[in-house]
């Protein structure tokens, strides 16, 4: 897709810089069959005279000739290995070749977004800061966790040109604990938080955004006290990320921040926390891009510098089982706060498109109704 534009399954694309001209890049496409069409929607497929104006491709090929054209460019190859993405090497077996892996290479390209791709994520932003702006609007009508969910997409999916970058999570009270809940089928007390965890794609781009709010409209201070210390860690993160630097170290210093925090301001204050988890119940930070974990699943990028172009996640989290008394008040409470935002690397550091969707405190309790 980020190669050709042509997102289905059913093609291959060959670049043989060796080859003539006209046949540097090749396209492998399967035949229209219009019953499947007539079953699952059209697909591109030859013949078809819009193909080439589509990916700007010269040659395009039956993708059944696929076989029989390999076996004959081998014997003029100049190199005696080739590059391929694990789908289709079974097709490629030959013992005079060497088959390597081009999944880092394409990763690598992908994950710097040029110029009209950095637009499509600022869009993605624009879409999803309205849906969370019409639900905190009005939190206080929601009775469960399915209804807000529903009213959450369908603002996003309103509005963007190629849906939803995953399924949102909606978690209320202690279901926040569970880093991926999925039920959505809880109800909402008054005096729960609720964690959101959604995103959109505009065209090929993703966003992944979190926000934490109080079903009350108002945080307790416990509340207040915990949120305001994962956005201190989200603020400090941002603060460090520049081009040069990795995601592993820069977590690294992030939840030791973040456990600092923790001492200071509720342990050496009486505060008891009871969690599944030490110091780092997850990254804090993941490429965004074609897809909303970018390298996933190994994330062999985490050991690699940030690159100018790259986009990143920002988002610490928080949970567990909290107690402390705050003016003669005991507060007990189960507590999932995660707060994240998108990162556009820059030579500097970088730029968080997620700027305008409110996080404050104040903020926050000024917009729900």
């Amino acid at each position: 897709m980020y190669l050709t534009g042509i997102n289905q399954s059913g093609a291959i694309l060959v670049l043989d810089p060796y080859a003539s001209k006209q046949n540097r890049e090749i396209l492998f496409l399967e035949k229209k069959d219009e019953k499947k069409e007539f079953w699952n929607g059209i697909r591109l497929g030859l013949p078809s005279a819009h193909i080439k104006k589509i990916t700007n491709i010269e040659t395009i090929l039956p993708l059944e000739e696929f076989n029989s054209w390999f076996k004959k460019r081998i014997p003029s190859l100049k190199e005696k290995h080739i590059y391929s993405n694990n789908i289709i090497n079974n097709k490629l077996r030959h013992n005079k070749l060497e088959i390597r892996d081009i999944s880092k290479i394409h990763l690598a390209q992908r994950v710097i977004l040029e110029e009209e791709r950095i637009a499509l994520a600022k869009k993605a932003q624009i879409i999803a800061k309205e849906a969370f702006l019409k639900i905190l609007s009005q939190i206080s009508k929601y009775k469960n966790e399915r209804e807000l969910a529903a009213e959450l997409e369908c603002a996003m999916l309103s509005q963007t040109n190629n849906g939803l970058a995953f399924q949102s999570i909606v978690a209320a009270g202690k279901n926040a604990c569970t880093l991926h809940y999925a039920k959505r089928n809880s109800a909402i007390e008054s005096k729960n938080l609720i964690l959101l965890d959604f995103g959109c794609r505009y065209n090929t781009v993703c966003c992944d955004i979190s926000r934490t709010i109080p079903a009350s409209k108002k945080f307790n201070p416990l509340q207040k006290l915990l949120y305001n210390i994962v956005l201190d860690t989200q603020k400090f993160h941002e603060k460090n990320v520049k081009a040069g630097l990795t995601i592993k170290e820069l977590g690294k210093d992030a939840w030791h921040f973040m456990e600092d925090l923790l001492d200071e301001r509720f342990a050496k204050l009486g505060g008891k926390i009871k969690r599944r988890y030490k110091g780092k119940p997850h990254g804090i930070s993941h490429l965004i891009g074609d897809i909303v974990h970018e390298g996933a699943p190994n994330r062999d990028y985490m050991d690699s510098p940030l690159k100018s172009g790259m986009l990143i996640s920002n988002e610490p989290g928080l949970y567990g089982h909290f107690e402390m008394k705050i003016d003669g008040i005991l507060y007990k409470e189960d507590i999932g706060i995660r707060l994240e935002d998108d990162l556009l690397i820059t030579e500097k550091g970088c730029e968080n498109l997620s700027e305008s969707i409110p996080k404050e405190i104040e903020a926050i309790e000024a917009l729900a109704f």
